[in-house]
């Protein structure tokens, strides 16, 4: 998988169909570094022109130079290891959760961990936001993580009703934690309008995709995956979600350790 260092200025400035060319690549790495721009502008059922300008968004001058960059930095073929046939759809389960990972990891900046790092060594009350079902999971993860570090004046936000009454009360001195799987899911990006309104500081983790929750966010995590529906219901893995949230605490910690010396 190429290192491709791609801030929320760069995600914001890519197109849906730029987007969709981004995500081809990452699943078909191999494959892209052997095809003209005219191949992969078959493949992805956008123009050549389309390509060209989602090379130069992401700092290349061409289509020859994103080649080169990928070629250069692709990381060494993993060691495949032959499985029985039935262990199939198993493989490519796991390709797919190891691209989602691979991808998230590049789109976390030390910038970004830096300005996250500020946020959990302040006082300011940090007040998440749980709309329920799977992503009241994650939330719940993160809260856990957040205890286990330490961080005090933590709280949950469970109902809508009580979370848009709380949220009107606070100021720029707390802070709003979201996540959601969408980056559109509408009880969420509402707290987030609220928050905003308040000059309150929110914090968020959004899919690459760009979403409405990530353009009102102070500070945006994204995460790499492929969003999935069935019969109307969304069931994106969450596990790069749970990375981002493992990356940013145990980053902290590393950073602490550094400022106390320890490291």
């Amino acid at each position: 998988m190429v290192i491709l260092h791609l801030d929320d200025t760069v995600i914001k400035s890519l197109s849906s169909g730029e987007l969709s060319i981004l995500r081809y690549v990452y699943e078909n790495m191999d494959d892209v570094l052997h095809m003209s721009i005219q191949e992969l502008s078959k493949q992805v059922s956008y123009s050549t022109a389309t390509i060209l300008r989602f090379c130069k968004k992401l700092g290349f001058y061409g289509y020859a130079e994103f080649k080169y960059a990928l070629r250069s930095e692709m990381q060494k073929p993993q060691t495949v290891i032959t499985k029985p046939q039935e262990a199939l759809t198993n493989k490519i389960i796991m390709d797919n959760l190891y691209t989602d990972i691979e991808g998230t990891s590049k789109l976390i900046s030390n910038e970004q961990l830096e300005r996250f790092f500020h946020y959990l060594d302040s006082d300011d009350p940090i007040y998440l936001w749980a709309p329920g079902g799977l992503t009241s999971i994650l939330v719940d993860y993160l809260e856990k993580l957040l205890f286990a570090i330490g961080r005090q004046n933590v709280y949950k936000i469970e109902s809508s009703k009580m979370g848009e009454h709380i949220v009107r009360g606070l100021s720029k001195h707390h802070i709003l934690f979201v996540i959601s799987t969408t980056g559109d899911f509408a009880p969420t990006l509402r707290m987030a309008k609220l928050a905003k309104m308040n000059d309150i500081p929110i914090i968020s983790i959004t899919p690459y995709t760009n979403n409405a929750i990530a353009n009102i966010a102070t500070l945006n995590f994204r995460f790499f995956t492929n969003q999935r529906e069935n019969k109307g219901a969304e069931y994106t893995s969450r596990l790069p979600v749970f990375y981002v949230m493992d990356i940013m605490i145990n980053s902290y910690l590393h950073y602490k350790e550094l400022e106390a010396g320890i490291c």
